[in-house]
């Protein structure tokens, strides 16, 4: 082995100038390495040396556009420059910041491209398994910091800025949040697909591409305020529309028998969905997958030029608009009829043309001979929730009318690809949609959706038996996933009805029926009466046919999971207990996770720093277990030194941002608390100034968040806060003690300059009531301390961070039934303290609007829209004794540290990078598919390549010494053979394809 090295430079040299055949001409190749050679691709070339033709994988062209990333800042201004001229969106007088934003983006994307497009060749070469991911929501935030550091180039972005005359982080900031989604459904989302790239699982993700967003919130005196998103009104440098792929998609029509006797959906409103396809780089991976957005348009042909022509205008452009439309905003409002049926048709949209995709490129790899029944050994597909659920009747309708598969195949097929993610355990959040719209919208899927439920029936019927008529009711009725339907007519006499009544609600009760007459005689007789004696009567409306798509998602589903271990826990014993009974294995728990890579390496890039010198490696953001490292140095004066001024830091580039969107001035040592506390202040009021300052640590309380447009009350809690704010903010008496700021137009780029910035965040739902919360995660991975309930997410945050350092309050989950039942029966007495904030609340002292209705919400003890549904009466005692100790450990700096390092030393579950692991191996069943990781020259990193060559030639492993340098012999060895060997036959590289190998 000690000659390896003058043979490899014998190698090198003969090596470092070839000359290559293409037909007549010679190419003269220079290569920087070896390595860089054996990873080119060329198109079929013939080696003089070797009478043979070769087809190397990679690159198309060597010279003029090298295939490796630009690490060069010279080279980086320079591309920059290049596309500020040549692929310019501005005039080209000036070069600001907007169009220094766009060349910047450009220029990235070059190296995303060139990523990307080894990504697609490598999937469609090898055919891995791959996961799909179909998502209402991508709330993805700003993508040049994000992608320029997993790149690992943000250094040489931003000196290259800085030599134009720019900062990146100026640069950044010029760029829109894309308005693909809300919440944490969105947001988890984009982290998965994140963690996916970078762990080099084979997986896109599907999602809508809505022009105008959610909405832009303004926040005035009167409230909230909405206003279309404007993200794409100077387009967006990231996407690539694909012309080439579009799908039809059909709305309404009717079902009918074809020639061939099967069934065909015909006729209705036809629309195309055309892909806008997004790169999602890993981080330090070549691996760079995909997020497909469906837009939505009508053929031109669909445009009534006649009518136009006539000055119809309107009527000539409807085909297209209602198409169009479809793609405008994201949850439009459904509380009329129109709004219904859009949703429904954003769904639709979403799960067809998804399908049709990847029905698509199965097909494709498979090759001339497709087998369906391996579809679910290539294709795994994730609902996430139930908006996704008519993902299962699609693929249903697209195996039996359009391949020819019998019933009984197709639906074995389907249950074993879908799978699906429950997010609520709130029975009224579980979707449903109106039988009769549906049977309108997408006749042929209702058809096959009663075949599903009478199935289900059959199931039902089988498990219970028929013994127990009340139990089988009970059953059916919880199960079916056609609710307020007759029984399908095979098993119309399993139950025996009782003898029908008239349904009759009565407001007097001096009525009297004769028990033996008939129906028509009582309803006679009554309405004599309400004309003699004025009593109202009135028939109650037969109960709304509904389709229950959580039930259909389970039921068509091979695999359900809840996002916590509580939530899972919930959602087996209650939200889908009779289907646990039924189906015990197809349930499961996969945690919540958030990317590292986003949520604390690139938005904190101070505890970053600090992370990785005291640790001694940054392979915590790869592998956060490295985190829990910290807590040897939990005690470490230097730390907690570095770690308060980390914090400082984040704190004040906050300040400039309240300042620039709300016109407050908030002190920078107040403590940072994501949440308010109005009995704080009312206590404030009641105290001299110097026992204010005794008795409270000042602070300053944020929000942010969006209420949805019909959303009421909501609206009105958005409304309470600034009113708040704006009352205490112009407080003298109170001055820096208490400030509530309500940030406007909450975002992803928001959130990553608050949660870098929080002390204190507060995750108070009611225990039980929330799913997970992946936000709590994020707070606690920047070293923010929590307060909250045993609910989500918390109660296993809270087992890893420690008890001692978390703020624990309020009622447990299985306290909770009992608690509302107390309430109901009228036995719950408030604590005083409670009392004393509604009425302090109701005395005028934050405005004029006496927040009846908000308030209302709380008192009573029954009723919609009352009776403290969410127990904020009987949580609050505990929740101001539990401030009070958040109060006491602020002011001991030192402690407040040391719990600070340790929420961030116990953060590592909450990586989505364990939860995409665990998804890949219980759910999907895929595996990582590696391509060549890249070293900070840009070239293949031969520490993966290594092993992967011995693997290709059946070599024992061999004992070198665990250098880089040592790999790369093996690995320039390994390309002679590979370019030189008579023995390499094609059937043997065919074999290297298979084995993720990429030259």
């Amino acid at each position: 082995m000690t000659r390896l090295p003058r043979e490899t430079e014998k190698l090198q040299r003969e090596m470092d100038t070839m000359r290559i055949s293409a037909g007549a001409e010679k190419i003269p190749v220079k290569c920087n390495s070896l390595s860089s050679l054996v990873t080119r691709r060329w198109r079929t070339k013939t080696f003089p040396a070797r009478i043979r033709t070769w087809r190397l994988l990679s690159v198309k062209s060597i010279s003029t556009n090298p295939k490796t990333l630009v690490t060069d800042s010279e080279q980086v201004a320079s591309s920059i420059k290049h596309h500020s001229e040549f692929t310019p969106l501005f005039s080209p007088e000036k070069f600001e910041l907007p169009k220094a934003f766009f060349a910047t983006a450009q220029s990235v994307r070059d190296a995303l491209i060139v990523n990307w497009n080894a990504t697609y060749e490598y999937y469609n070469r090898v055919n891995p398994k791959q996961a799909y991911y179909l998502s209402m929501e991508f709330l993805q935030g700003r993508a040049l910091s994000n992608a320029v550091g997993n790149l690992g180039l943000t250094g040489a972005y931003g000196d290259a800025l800085k030599s134009l005359g720019f900062e990146l982080e100026s640069v950044a900031g010029q760029e829109p949040d894309p308005a693909l989604g809300n919440g944490g459904l969105g947001r988890l989302a984009s982290c998965f697909l994140d963690s996916l790239a970078t762990l080099n699982y084979p997986a896109w993700g599907y999602g809508l591409r809505y022009k105008y967003g959610l909405f832009k919130q303004i926040i005035t005196k009167d409230g909230q305020e909405e206003a279309a998103e404007d993200w794409l009104e100077l387009s967006n440098p990231w996407e690539i529309v694909r012309n080439d792929v579009s799908y039809p998609v059909k709305f309404y029509g009717k079902v009918v028998f074809g020639s061939d006797g099967k069934k065909r959906w015909i006729g209705g409103e036809d629309v195309v969905a055309v892909a806008y396809d997004v790169p999602i780089p890993g981080y330090k991976t070549k691996t760079t997958i995909n997020l497909r957005l469906w837009s939505t348009k009508a053929p031109s042909g669909d445009f009534d030029l006649s009518s136009y022509n006539s000055g119809k205008h309107t009527e000539a452009a409807e085909a297209l608009f209602n198409a169009e439309k479809i793609c405008y905003v994201l949850y439009p409002g459904d509380e009329s009829d129109e709004g219904k049926a859009l949703r429904l048709k954003q769904q639709y949209t979403l799960c067809s043309a998804s399908l049709q995709d990847i029905v698509a490129r199965f097909e494709t790899r498979s090759g001339g001979s497709v087998n369906w029944e391996e579809f679910p050994e290539k294709v795994a597909v994730q609902m996430n929730d139930t908006h996704p659920t008519l993902c299962i009747p699609e693929l249903m309708r697209i195996l039996m009318d359009l391949k020819g598969l019998s019933w009984e195949d197709a639906w074995r097929i389907t249950q074993r690809t879908v799978a699906y993610t429950n997010h609520t355990v709130l029975p009224e959040a579980l979707e449903k949609w109106s039988l009769e719209l549906m049977e309108k919208l997408l006749p042929r899927h209702v058809e096959i959706i009663e075949k599903i439920d009478e199935e289900l029936v059959s199931t039902i019927v089988s498990e219970y038996g028929t013994e127990n008529p009340d139990l089988l009711k009970e059953k059916l009725k919880a199960m079916r996933i056609l609710e307020n339907v007759e029984l399908p007519s095979a098993f119309a006499d399993v139950i025996v009805k009782p003898e029908s009544k008239p349904a009759i609600a009565e407001k007097t009760v001096d009525q009297t029926k004769d028990s033996k007459e008939d129906a028509q005689t009582v309803v006679k007789k009554e309405v004599e009466e309400e004309e003699t004696a004025g009593v109202i009567a009135e028939v109650i409306p037969e109960p709304p046919k509904m389709v229950r798509m959580a039930n259909l998602a389970v039921v068509g589903g091979h695999a359900v999971n809840g996002v916590a271990e509580i939530h899972s826990e919930i959602v087996k014993t209650d939200v889908f207990n009779d289907f646990v009974k039924l189906w015990p294995d197809k349930f499961q728990n996969k945690t919540n996770g958030v990317t590292p890579r986003r949520w604390i390496r690139f938005c904190n890039p101070y505890l970053s720093d600090i992370i990785t010198n005291w640790i001694g490696t940054e392979d915590w953001v790869l592998n956060t277990e490295k985190l829990a490292e910290l807590r040897k140095f939990a005690d470490d004066e230097d730390l907690q030194s570095e770690w308060r001024a980390a914090k400082k830091k984040n704190k004040l580039k906050v300040v400039s941002l309240i300042k620039e969107r709300t016109g407050y001035t908030v002190n920078p040592d107040a403590m940072f608390d994501i949440q308010i506390k109005l009995y704080r202040y009312k206590k404030m009021k009641e105290m001299s100034a110097s026992e204010r300052k005794k008795a409270f640590v000042p602070r300053v309380c944020i929000f942010g968040g969006k209420a949805f447009a019909t959303y009421v009350q909501a609206k009105r809690i958005v409304k309470f806060i600034t009113d708040v704010g704006s009352t205490i903010n112009h407080d003298p008496e109170i001055g820096d003690l208490l400030k509530v700021i309500f940030v406007p137009d909450y975002n992803v780029s928001v959130a990553e300059l608050l949660i870098p910035a929080s002390e204190l965040s507060q995750h108070i739902s009611t225990a039980g009531m929330e799913a997970s919360g992946t936000s709590n995660m994020k707070f606690s991975m920047n070293g923010c301390i929590l307060i909250g309930t045993l609910d989500g997410a918390n109660v296993e945050i809270r087992e890893e961070v420690g008890e001692e350092n978390f703020f624990l309050f309020g009622a447990k989950a299985d306290e909770i039934v009992d608690l509302r039942k107390e309430r109901a029966e009228g036995k719950f007495v408030p604590d005083p303290s409670f009392e004393e904030v509604k009425q302090f609340v109701r005395s005028g002292v934050f405005g004029s609007n006496k927040y009846d209705e908000l308030i209302g919400s709380l008192e009573g003890n029954e009723g919609f829209g009352r009776a403290d549904y969410f127990l904020v009466g009987k949580d609050f005692p505990s929740y101001v004794e539990c401030q009070e100790k958040v109060d006491k450990a602020y002011r001991d700096q030192k402690r407040w540290t040391r719990m600070s390092i340790l929420n961030t030393a116990g953060s590592s579950k909450f990586s989505s990078d364990r939860t995409i692991h665990e998804y890949a191996k219980d759910i999907w069943n895929i595996k990582q598919s590696t391509l060549q990781r890249l070293d900070a020259s840009g070239q293949p990193d031969p520490d993966d390549i290594a092993p992967m060559v011995c693997e290709v030639f059946a070599w024992p492993h061999l004992e070198l010494d665990n250098t880089h340098n040592s790999c790369r012999m093996l690995v320039i060895i390994a390309g002679v053979t590979l370019l030189s060997s008579l023995h390499f036959t094609s059937q043997r590289r065919r074999q290297c394809l298979g084995n993720n190998i990429t030259y």
